[in-house]
């Protein structure tokens, strides 16, 4: 019965959720472009890529608003609609994270904080948690690519994602250590600053995770 009723609206979701992603991945690009070479970026190119990020955001909020409204008018049976409603709030955190770790950069990057060497070692470990990330982007990508049309695919590039998770867990904890270890070469600012950025991209692999978790229990119930 599931089946039956969610077969009219699934491609619209999926297509909806992708091109949702889609403005994910382009932001954390200019996310990765921050981190890993702020002294070759003049104060124009910053703000620039701050107000992509910002434009990107909103175009997000936009998507998630024209879904969230689909689900409450009735567009998928009624037991599932907590469920969406759990799947949409994942994406839609995914690219909110992005948005305030592009913010944090931008404000960091501003008043001087990499002229600390220290500040731009960590910069350097974080920029390979956000490598990472946007290998964990594309997999879900390719399980959305996938979920409609071979579930076991999809439920390889979650497992994928599972494996990514663990990886940034490891660079984490050795960007953390870095900064308590060298934390007497920090200001408290400059410490602050990395650790919001490195518990940022954490969570937005977290959320990666969560969502890709999400979206198969909910169209392996639906489909199988």
């Amino acid at each position: 019965m599931f089946r039956r009723l969610f077969r009219g609206s699934e491609q619209e979701l999926v297509d909806s959720l992708k091109k949702h992603l889609s403005l994910a991945k382009e932001a954390i690009g200019y996310s990765l472009i921050m981190l890993t070479e702020p002294s070759k970026l003049t104060m124009s190119e910053i703000l620039e890529y701050r107000a992509k990020i910002v434009d990107l955001e909103k175009k997000g909020d936009k998507i998630y608003d024209a879904m969230i409204s689909s689900v409450l008018k009735g567009a998928f049976p009624l037991p599932l609609i907590a469920d969406l409603g759990v799947l949409l709030d994942d994406f839609d955190d995914i690219l909110d994270l992005i948005y305030f770790l592009g913010m944090e950069l931008t404000r960091g990057i501003r008043v001087g904080l990499t002229r600390n060497p220290t500040v731009m070692e960590v910069y350097s470990v974080s920029g390979k948690m956000v490598e990472k990330a946007i290998e964990s982007i594309s997999s879900l990508d390719s399980a959305l690519t996938y979920i409609t049309k071979n579930i076991a695919k999809a439920t390889a590039e979650a497992s994928r994602i599972d494996y990514i998770e663990d990886v940034v867990d490891e660079i984490k904890n050795i960007a953390i250590e870095e900064i308590y270890v060298k934390s007497e070469k920090l200001s408290i600012l400059e410490f602050t600053h990395l650790m919001e950025i490195v518990r940022t991209i954490d969570t937005i692999v977290d959320k990666v995770q969560d969502a890709s978790q999400e979206l198969v229990r909910i169209f392996s119930a639906v489909l199988s």
